[in-house]
């Protein structure tokens, strides 16, 4: 256990720049506009026509918000405060498939696999650990930054409305708060088995491609799509990519409801019990466990190929 720790910290360290620099940077550009904002700089608060409203400056607008909406803020503050993470999570995806295909490749390149080979570690461990840190390294570095920005915002705030007059219990919704960092790990995690393929596939190919990893690894599907619909004229292939990648969710998620009104139906929605549906129809699909199955057929190739590698 401390061999495979040690490979994953490895990992982290070598790969620190899209782990913890991205979403570090990205959320800070974030979070200096959402100051400018609240100090009206720019003309994003203030509009000619709020004045007339009687909001002059961000604790008036606040005010009418407590008032007008009360039920609405704690799922209102709690949406905005992710959405100020939001560019950061843009970039994550990326930093998954990129470090997924340079993760075996690499080493290759750069003959430090030669160094590694030499050292008392096995492959697989070597493979599980550069396949382990993207898939759940990298979530919890961006969730820990994203976490870090929303506290940061709600105490840049409550200053403001201490300094303006405004509220500032409302802008702690902190059980909504603390239950979508949660609802974010469990729907991220059930994502994750889904696309487990498709991940892996990344793998296996940064442990063969002898150039160009990102060409393997996008153009062989789509020949094999192309192929499919030309001979065959179906598209089961390219369905079932599909389905990984994200279209189960709308079979998982069919049974919810789609009468969205506002904030507090948006995190009813998402908070309401929906990670508990997508598990019971993950668990009951065929597709999900087969596609498990090939995950792991991909992993020991990985496996193997890094044992013939020099």
């Amino acid at each position: 256990m401390k061999t495979f720790s040690a490979l994953v910290k490895r990992e982290v360290l070598d790969g620190k720049n899209g782990y913890i620099l991205v979403p570090v940077i990205l959320t800070g550009i974030t979070l200096i506009l959402v100051v400018l904002s609240s100090l009206g700089l720019g003309n994003i608060i203030y509009f000619d026509d709020m004045r007339g409203a009687g909001i002059a400056n961000l604790a008036d607008a606040m005010n009418q918000l407590v008032e007008q909406e009360p039920k609405e803020m704690p799922a209102g503050m709690t949406l905005m405060y992710w959405v100020t993470t939001g560019l950061a999570w843009v970039a994550f995806p990326f930093v998954i498939f990129f470090s997924l295909l340079g993760s075996l490749y690499e080493e290759r390149r750069d003959r430090s696999i030669l160094f590694w080979k030499s050292m008392p570690v096995a492959d697989w461990q070597e493979v599980l650990a550069k396949f382990f840190t993207p898939v759940i390294m990298a979530p919890a570095s961006f969730l820990a930054v994203a976490i870090a920005a929303q506290l940061f915002t709600a105490l840049f705030l409550s200053l403001v409305m201490i300094l303006q007059g405004g509220p500032v219990s409302e802008l702690w919704p902190l059980g909504l708060m603390i239950t979508s960092w949660f609802a974010f790990i469990a729907h991220y995690l059930l994502w994750l088995l889904w696309a487990l393929p498709l991940l892996a596939w990344l793998l296996f190919v940064s442990s063969f491609a002898a150039r160009m990893p990102f060409l393997w690894a996008i153009l062989a599907p789509l020949v094999l799509i192309a192929v499919e619909a030309l001979f065959l004229s179906t598209h089961l292939f390219g369905n079932w990519i599909g389905l990984h990648f994200g279209e189960w969710q709308n079979g998982a998620y069919s049974q919810l409801s789609h009468d969205i009104d506002g904030p507090r139906d948006v995190l009813n929605a998402v908070l309401g019990g929906a990670q508990w549906e997508g598990l019971t129809y993950s668990l009951s699909n065929a597709q999900f466990w087969f596609g498990l199955v090939v995950a792991v057929g991909f992993i020991f190739g990985a496996i193997e190929m890094r044992k013939k590698a020099i």
